[in-house]
């Protein structure tokens, strides 16, 4: 998000536009006229902070862009966030992504777009062509799968369109775990599909797409930890990202790992050579980062709705330390309604990022006071008075990642 300016006096109200030219100058809007024409004022937000005001450039520099191309999938996980929502299963309409595709010139910084969310991307009859357009533009594109659509056909297609990334989640390096995990799911189809995708780059001589390997992390798969790296490297994949698992039913709650010893090596002595790995915390720590706000990204779900991250994409419960804690999703606007660009300048998401930068929500995991607190039932508020609260993402403290 782009650094506010701090000011002191009385000659500005919370919610006001004003411009700002290089240098710091303040153009108040009565004088907003001597801006026109000139490159160099840029309109800002002007808020109400405890010290003065602060003046937040209004500046569309959205650098990535999370797009949910589906919510149906063809597997039926325990981690799965699925197993406790009552949202639709339905595709991106064609013409919700044509809208995201007109957005896209009118993001200058825009650097990504990564397909993810909860469903399975190949599952939309029109996904390649969503990458197709996507690449077109020149941008970095990304997907994370479940590996079991990789034929032979989609991959050339792939390697045709100069496919970045694709990431597989891969929550058990053998048939027993993976299967107790991905309930009906075929383990060596999907390993035969990423040799199958290894081979094919090989006969063409292409790097791309690069392979990453995602591993929800549990009690029942965590020392499976080094069988998995060794996978890793056999599969030739660029990236590892370990996460831990979020509970979503009463059934997984007991599956965290977020208090156990941290202090071995979960690959044991081997090292992973040529790997970026990437580890969650195991332990809950003091210091709070949004990976969405920092990285300024935005997220599109499959009905078009705009969200600041995965977490308040959706409705659903979730269970933080074996407590019950019901989600509620946090909408920007429409992208069918409204452009990007619009989006991302308004008030109350500029707001909400620099909130979120500032981190200034109560820690309520940990709080003394949570017992019988009725403001950890819900992500609705929090007692700081903020709405939504981030007060309990555990993406925040690094215990959940994604790509």
């Amino acid at each position: 998000m782009s650094k506010g300016y701090v000011i002191t006096g009385n000659s500005f109200q919370a919610g006001q536009t004003v411009s700002i030219k290089q240098g710091g100058q303040m153009i108040l809007p009565s004088d907003i006229s001597q801006t026109k024409g000139n490159n160099e004022a840029v309109e800002a937000l002007c808020i109400k902070t405890q010290n003065g005001f602060q003046i937040i450039p209004r500046v569309v520099d959205v650098k990535k862009l999370y797009i949910e191309a589906t919510t149906v999938c063809n597997f039926a996980c325990t981690t799965c966030i699925r197993n406790s929502w009552q949202d639709d299963l339905a595709h991106m309409e064609w013409s919700v992504f044509e809208r995201i595709a007109q957005s896209l010139d009118l993001l200058p910084a825009l650097e990504c777009v990564h397909f993810g969310g909860f469903g399975e991307p190949f599952s939309h009859p029109r996904f390649l062509e969503m990458l197709k357009t996507i690449k077109s533009r020149g941008l970095r594109t990304e997907v994370i799968t479940n590996g079991s659509l990789l034929s032979a056909e989609v991959i050339n297609k792939l390697i045709d369109l100069k496919l970045d990334m694709i990431f597989v989640s891969l929550d058990g390096p053998d048939e027993e775990e993976y299967c107790h995990i991905r309930q009906g799911a075929d383990f060596h189809g999907v390993l035969d599909n990423l040799k199958l995708l290894n081979e094919i780059k090989a006969q063409r001589g292409v790097r791309y797409p690069e392979l990453g390997i995602e591993f929800v992390a549990t009690k029942d798969n965590y020392h499976k930890l080094p069988t998995l790296a060794k996978l890793v490297r056999e599969l030739k994949a660029r990236r590892m990202i370990v996460t831990n698992v979020l509970p979503y039913n009463e059934e997984m709650k007991d599956q965290i790992l977020y208090d156990i010893d941290d202090t071995g090596t979960p690959f044991g002595n081997d090292a992973m050579l040529m790997v970026q790995a990437q580890m969650p915390h195991i332990k809950l720590r003091t210091e709070r980062h949004c990976k969405f706000v920092e990285d300024r990204a935005m997220v599109i779900n499959n009905k078009g709705f705009v969200s600041p991250c995965y977490a308040l994409m959706h409705s659903y419960n979730c269970y933080i330390y074996g407590r019950i804690k019901e989600m509620y999703p946090f909408y920007l606007g429409n992208v069918a309604k409204e452009l990007l660009d619009h989006i991302w300048t308004e008030p109350i998401y500029i707001n909400f990022r620099r909130a979120v930068n500032d981190f200034q929500f109560p820690s309520c995991t940990d709080c003394k006071f949570m017992d019988g607190c009725s403001y950890v039932d819900n992500n609705d508020s929090d007692c700081w008075g903020n709405s939504p609260s981030c007060a309990e993402c555990l993406w925040s403290r690094q215990l959940i990642a994604c790509p």
